[in-house]
């Protein structure tokens, strides 16, 4: 597929390497010469310095040759426009990143589709679903939702005390003997492994999990948390994420939020617009300050503002001060891997749930839906089987899955089930897949 990217930043940039290695014709445009020579020197891309509103530029960016435009750029208007142009040249797919929600709210003059756009992506509302969800479960660090929400994959470390600790994968499955479920991918020292039935697992393990939903108490006591829920929380950043994620808290009443915003006009502007929301303007860094305002207390700190090393910072000081858990907003792609070895706990970012959302929509088709995990080196598809593929038919335990992969879910007749070896996969079936980077390449072929 030829596929046009508008912007090489961080969503852009991680676009491209990833289509790239798939073996599409990727052209990128951005106007910044450096972000255009940093990425035609590492991948085979065509790169194309200029404004994407140019119609020269887009003539030497191939436009009318192109099947699908990207625009994902900071500039809202630049990836409206962008995508309108792209229609003038017969441009299939055209998908615009978007921030300002009144462009594609119910009350906005012009649809998506009257301006051109096929996808509309959000990716504040995209992360603020996400932290919304850990908030609400504070004992998983990732989560994922499969088969119509039916099945969950829950990542969570294990705790000491937890009955798993110390077991061999077989023992464990005959402690929920009751309870269907998975234990898909384990991350130890940084190294995440698919466990088979002799492989130990040890307190302070991350684990992932996949289970209906219904049943997810259950795994949460299995790994040695409480089934609790959150009461108090500090949030720090009045940001458009910041902000909606406040907005969303206060739809639940057991939730408590305070939002600390350093900027005086933000916050006057978040405290009008929140009406159960208590909005404290100073300094978050000022340990006197967050004293006062109770951080020891909260049971979830998240810091949402703009500033990766403020968030960062910020979070390791509500660490120290004894917060049980922390949520930390970073746009910049070197940081997310470092999170939980400086000792924080989640790590969110907009740039990868935007790639998600994006690539989901573009590997339409057998593929449903996919997930790239942030705290783990994997990737999880749910496909939709047809006739051709090479695991009609079979039972899974006939079926020879690539190494590094396991089968999560099977959702048949609109009915989500964890599998055993017996489950036999049918035309129209989903089947959800968790695997390493190595084995998404031979996993997809099983199912063209």
């Amino acid at each position: 597929m030829n596929i046009l990217i508008v912007g090489a930043g961080e969503v852009g940039g991680h676009l491209a390497r990833l289509l790239s290695h798939e073996n599409h014709n990727i052209t990128v445009i951005d106007q910044d010469a450096r972000r255009i020579e940093l990425i035609s020197g590492s991948l085979d891309v065509l790169a194309v310095e200029g404004a994407a509103t140019s119609p020269s530029v887009l003539r030497e960016a191939r436009i009318g040759e192109q099947d699908m435009i990207i625009a994902v750029t900071t500039v809202d208007e630049v990836n409206i426009l962008a995508c309108m142009l792209a229609k003038q040249f017969d441009v299939r797919t055209k998908i615009a990143r978007v921030r300002n929600r009144e462009f594609t709210s119910e009350q906005s003059f012009l649809s998506p589709a009257d301006l051109g756009i096929d996808l509309v992506i959000h990716p504040e509302l995209e992360a603020t679903k996400e932290i919304v969800r850990l908030i609400r479960h504070p004992q998983v660090l990732e989560m994922m939702t499969f088969c119509d929400e039916q099945i969950i994959v829950a990542g969570m470390r294990v705790g000491d005390g937890s009955p798993m600790d110390g077991k061999q994968l077989a023992e464990i499955d005959a402690l929920q003997e009751k309870v269907p479920y998975r234990l898909v991918a384990v991350n130890r020292a940084a190294r995440t492994f698919i466990p088979r039935g002799q492989d130990l697992i040890h307190a302070g393990d991350d684990i992932y999990v996949s289970a209906h939903a219904d049943h997810l108490d259950r795994i949460f006591t299995l790994a040695g948390h409480d089934v609790g829920v959150t009461h108090h929380v500090m949030l720090f950043g009045a940001t458009a994420i910041g902000r909606m994620v406040a907005e969303e808290l206060e739809k639940h009443r057991e939730i408590d939020a305070k939002l600390v915003e350093t900027d005086q006009h933000a916050g006057e502007e978040a405290a009008a617009l929140l009406t159960d929301t208590e909005v404290v303007i100073g300094d978050m860094s000022d340990v006197n300050l967050v004293a006062r305002e109770g951080i020891v207390d909260m049971d979830i700190f998240a810091a949402l503002s703009d500033d990766d090393e403020d968030n960062i910072v910020t979070s390791l000081l509500a660490r120290h001060l004894k917060v049980p858990r922390t949520i930390t907003l970073t746009g910049k792609a070197a940081y997310p891997p470092i999170i939980r070895t400086i000792g924080l706990d989640i790590a969110i970012s907009p740039r990868l749930l935007t790639s998600n959302a994006i690539l989901k929509y573009i590997r339409f088709g057998r593929i449903v839906s996919l997930r790239h995990m942030a705290a783990v080196n994997a990737e999880t598809y749910e496909f939709q089987v047809t006739a051709d593929s090479k695991v009609v038919g079979k039972r899974i335990r006939d079926v020879r899955f690539p190494e590094g992969s396991i089968v999560v879910a099977v959702e048949h007749d609109n009915t989500g089930v964890i599998p055993v070896g017996d489950t036999k996969i049918f035309v129209g079936d989903r089947v959800v897949i968790f695997c390493t980077p190595d084995a998404s390449g031979k996993v997809m072929k099983m199912f063209d």
